[in-house]
């Protein structure tokens, strides 16, 4: 157990405030040693997951014309109430067990204490009080065949330093199923899955998918549509937790406790030049805007 009470957190390109610079990766997230360290970590695999999901349709129809898509998306992530707090129980040697509820890694910047035997104290550490979670990734569709949209999200760049590498790698398909039966209908109906994967730093390594149905109207050049579906994914977190000058390398093996995601969203196609913006949710709030440039091709 330590208090660890600092005023800011940064994580690489993910957790954006203001704050020391100086310190490492490895001083944020090396609050607990032992079977806490799950529920204070928890947010942050959730909120990253549900981000990485959000974002990846940028329109509703799926043109019968071939086009080639280049989008920036900036994805952001934010938690809502129940991610702030878990429950964390005192560690022996420490008597008699406890739980309280105690701050996670997106908690407020208070830590928590309980008396035990023999005048001993207790103390869970404090959060960073992240309001938000922000990054940014290209993204490049490809469409028009077979009522079918593929994309590619991919991001490798070498921070070095104490970092190390951040790498990104998203791979989706969306197939129009409403041209079945939706054929003279303003109506779109789509099918999707998403897999994703990033390295980030050598802190982080995240696994994800994700199968949505996607519901909107559009025409030639603006359209507003619903998504919503199920996400699964893994989220192992390394550090060295260091106390008493003494240095122990753990890892928290995490998996998404927010299987459900979903949002709206609209676009705007005005020539080659694309807008898009949509909010998600429920747990975390998650929201994305981007911009970008299609290119298609004049014959069906």
């Amino acid at each position: 157990m330590k208090n660890k009470y600092r005023p800011g957190v940064f994580l690489g390109l993910l957790l954006l405030t203001t704050g020391s610079h100086a310190q490492t990766v490895n001083d944020y997230l090396n609050a607990y040693l032992g079977q806490n360290k799950e529920g204070y970590l928890q947010p942050l695999a959730d909120m990253t997951i549900a981000g990485f999901n959000t974002g990846l349709q940028p329109s509703v129809r799926i043109e019968n014309r071939f086009y080639v898509r280049l989008n920036l998306t900036a994805l952001g992530s934010m938690p809502v109430a129940s991610q702030k707090t878990f429950t964390a129980s005192t560690e022996a040697p420490f008597t008699p067990e406890q739980t309280v509820s105690a701050p996670t890694i997106v908690g407020e910047r208070k830590p928590v204490s309980v008396q035990g035997a023999n005048g001993f104290t207790y103390v869970f550490p404090s959060g960073f009080g992240l309001k938000r979670l922000l990054w940014a990734v290209p993204q490049l569709s490809i469409g028009g065949i077979g009522g079918t949209e593929v994309a590619l999200r991919l991001l490798p760049y070498d921070f070095g330093g104490d970092f190390g590498k951040l790498q990104v790698l998203g791979l989706s398909v969306r197939h129009d199923v409403g041209r079945y039966f939706l054929e003279e209908s303003p109506f779109v109906l789509n099918v999707g899955y998403a897999y994703h994967q990033s390295d980030i730093g050598k802190y982080i390594a995240l696994r994800s998918h994700y199968a949505y149905v996607q519901a909107g109207v559009s025409s030639k050049r603006a359209g507003v549509f619903a998504w919503a579906g199920y996400q699964t994914g893994t989220f192992d977190v390394s550090y060295d937790y260091v106390e008493n000058a003494q240095s122990t390398p753990v890892t928290a093996h995490l998996k998404t406790k927010q299987p459900f995601l979903g949002g709206v969203g609209t676009h705007l196609q005005l020539g080659f030049f694309s807008l898009g913006a949509g909010v998600g949710g429920p747990a975390p709030l998650t929201g994305y805007g981007s911009v970008g440039f299609r290119f298609k091709s004049s014959k069906e």
